[in-house]
C-alpha cells in the first residue's frame, strides 16, 4: 500500500486540489486539457489530483455522450464538474420592473429559474418578499432541499454601496442563514455572459449593456472585477460630448445621457433612424475603445435592446479606428446571448467565484 504524503508535500497537493475545485466552480465543466491551461499544472500532476478527487466524489467525470451535450460541437471529449451534490446557489435580479430567481448547483446546472413582473416603484422590502416567496413556490415545485444552499447573490439597481443594499443583504441573510453577496444587476450580467454566455471559456470579458440606461462589467480570469468602490465597469458615465448637458453623476455628456435624449428625441429604440443608430455605434466605439486599449480584452459582449446587426456593424468599424492595432487585431465583438435570467445567473456564478477578501468587500461596503 502506498503512504499518503505528509508536511510541505501534502500541503502542495491540497494546493493544487484547490486549484482545480476553483477552476470549475468558477468555469463550470471542463476538459483535463483545458483544466491543465486553467491551474498552470503538468498533465502528470493534474491526472493524479484528478483521481484523487474523483476517489473523494468531489468531482464527477461526464462520459463521451454526456460531454457532447455540454459542450455542443467538436469531437466528444469527456469532461470534469464539481460533483452536483456538492451544493446550490440561488441567484436573485431585483430589477427595475421584474423579480427573477435562478438555483443552481456547484456543477453550473441550472436546476430551477422562473420571474414574475413588480412594479417599477415597488418598495425594496416588498421585492425582497416577492424574491423570497419565489424561492420557495420554485423548491416546493421542483422538491429541491436547501439544506445545501451555500449563498445567495443578488443584483439591485443602482450602486453597491447603498441602504438598498443592507436592506436586501440583512433581510435575506436572516431568512435563510447563508452568506449574501449583493452587487448591480448589469455586472452580474457581465459575470453570467462571462460563465455562461457569449464569453464562456474566455480568460478577459468586457460587457456593455445598452438600455434605457447604460452600464458594463469586466470579468477577468472569470472574476468579476469590483473596483476600490464597486464601480468597476460604469462605462455609461464616460464622457462623449465635454460641452454636453449635465448628468446626474455629476459629469457632463455621458454616454448613458446622450442615448437617453436620443430615444426621447425618436420616441423608442424602434424609431432610431440610420444615422442615429451610426452615432450611438461611434460614441459606443469611443467609449468601448478608451476601455480595450488600457484593458485588452479578449472580447466585448453588448447586451440590451439595441443590440443587433445595424449597431454591431459600424461599432466593430468603431473600435477598429479607435483602438490601437495590438488591441483591436485580437479582439471579438459578440451580442449578449442570455435573457431575462443574466443577472440572476451572475448571482450564482458571483457565490461560486467569491474570495474571502471580497467577500469581506461586498458585507462591509452595503452597510
Amino acid at each position: 500500500m502506498g503512504t499518503k504524503p505528509s508536511g510541505p508535500l501534502r500541503l502542495l497537493r491540497e494546493t493544487h486540489e484547490d486549484r482545480v475545485l476553483t477552476a470549475l466552480r468558477n468555469q463550470g465543466p471542463l476538459t483535463r486539457a483545458q483544466l491543465a491551461d486553467r491551474t498552470s499544472l503538468s498533465r502528470a500532476t493534474l491526472s493524479s489530483i484528478v483521481q484523487t478527487l474523483l476517489a473523494k466524489q468531489a468531482v464527477t467525470e461526464a462520459g463521451l455522450e454526456d460531454a457532447a451535450e455540454v459542450r455542443g460541437r467538436g469531437r466528444p471529449v469527456s469532461v470534469l464538474t464539481l460533483n452536483p451534490a456538492g451544493g446550490l446557489a440561488v441567484g436573485m435580479d431585483l430589477g427595475h420592473r421584474r423579480i427573477q430567481v435562478t438555483v443552481a448547483n456547484v456543477a453550473h446546472e441550472i436546476v430551477a429559474s422562473d420571474g414574475i413582473a413588480c412594479a417599477e416603484r415597488t418598495p425594496w422590502t416588498q421585492r425582497v418578499k416577492l424574491a423570497v416567496d419565489l424561492v420557495d413556490e420554485l423548491t416546493n415545485r421542483y422538491e429541491i432541499s436547501l439544506t445545501s444552499l451555500a449563498g445567495l447573490g443578488v443584483g439591485i439597481v443602482g450602486p453597491v454601496p447603498s441602504d438598498r443594499a443592507g436592506v436586501v443583504r440583512d433581510s435575506l441573510a436572516a431568512r435563510f442563514g447563508v452568506p449574501v453577496f449583493v452587487d448591480n444587476n448589469t455586472r452580474l450580467a457581465a459575470l453570467a455572459e462571462a460563465t455562461w454566455g457569449a464569453g464562456a471559456g474566455m480568460g478577459s470579458v468586457l460587457y456593455l449593456r445598452l438600455s434605457y440606461g447604460v452600464g458594463g462589467g469586466l470579468v477577468l480570469g472569470g472574476r468579476l472585477l469590483a473596483g476600490a468602490g464597486g464601480a468597476a465597469g460604469e462605462l455609461g458615465h464616460i464622457s462623449v460630448d465635454r460641452d454636453g448637458p449635465r448628468c446626474s453623476c455629476g459629469g457632463r455628456g455621458c454616454l448613458e445621457l446622450h442615448l437617453s435624449n436620443l430615444l426621447d428625441e425618436y420616441g423608442g429604440f424602434d424609431n432610431l433612424t440610420p444615422d442615429a443608430i451610426a452615432d450611438v455605434a461611434t460614441r459606443t466605439g469611443e467609449v468601448l475603445a478608451a476601455a480595450c486599449n488600457t484593458v485588452n480584452p479578449e472580447l466585448v459582449v453588448i447586451g440590451g435592446e439595441l443590440t443587433g446587426v445595424a449597431l454591431l456593424r459600424p461599432l466593430r468599424r468603431a473600435l477598429r479606428d479607435y483602438t490601437h492595432t495590438q488591441v483591436h487585431h485580437s479582439l471579438r465583438v459578440k451580442p449578449a446571448e442570455l435573457g431575462y435570467d443574466a443577472a440572476a445567473r451572475g448571482g450564482i456564478a458571483l457565490v461560486l467565484t467569491n474570495p474571502p477578501e471580497e467577500a469581506e468587500w461586498r458585507r462591509t461596503s452595503c452597510s
